[in-house]
């Protein structure tokens, strides 16, 4: 059976126009943001990955005037573990409760790296029902938080001072991976 000519033509137009609107997805994700994130060089990060429209609305619920700075993180997440020499493969793709209680900005200054960033966050809680995702997030010590927007490096988001920061109380629910500065994420088990 033959396809029709106008048919073969309609097919190929809609093809077209698909391929047409996927192009602007398809831009080298945007790398290093900023001087300071350039001069990082290559680095990876274990993290719980979360949809951006509700970490938006959180950024939003908290402040009138977000984002306040410059650089917008590509993907927002809660940092697990920054460049770990052993990477958990077999936890990529656990789900992870991420407990927003407090949202706060201001500059921090690294004295080591004499860089100042202004940066603004959201304050964390994480949690899984995976056993073994939560003994991981047990064993890290650290400020739980997410990066909304900075002008020096996202990375400085840890040391700002959340002692005072504004209560909040959202719930969202991500998933652990790695991503690395070329923006690459993997979010599912690897073996």
């Amino acid at each position: 059976m033959r396809i029709p000519d106008h048919f073969q033509k309609v097919m190929t137009l809609l093809l077209m126009c698909a391929i047409l609107m996927a192009l602007p997805g398809c831009d080298s994700p945007q790398k290093h943001q900023s001087p300071q994130e350039e001069a990082l060089g290559y680095y990876w990060y274990e993290a719980v990955f979360l949809d951006k429209e509700e970490v938006e609305k959180a950024f939003v619920a908290a402040s009138d005037n977000y984002p306040k700075y410059e650089f917008v993180p590509d993907n927002f997440h809660v940092t697990a573990l920054y460049m770990p020499e052993q990477k958990h493969e077999y936890l990529y793709g656990a789900p992870v409760t991420v407990h927003i209680i407090g949202y706060t900005y201001g500059s921090v200054q690294d004295t080591e790296e004499k860089i100042t960033s202004d940066n603004e966050g959201l304050l964390v809680e994480v949690s899984s029902t995976d056993e073994k995702m939560q003994e991981l997030l047990d064993g890290i010590d650290k400020t739980w938080h997410i990066t909304g927007s900075y002008t020096g490096a996202a990375v400085y988001t840890n040391q700002l001072d959340f002692s005072d920061c504004t209560p909040l109380d959202i719930t969202i629910e991500g998933v652990f991976g790695l991503a690395d500065s070329d923006g690459t994420v993997i979010s599912e088990p690897q073996n």
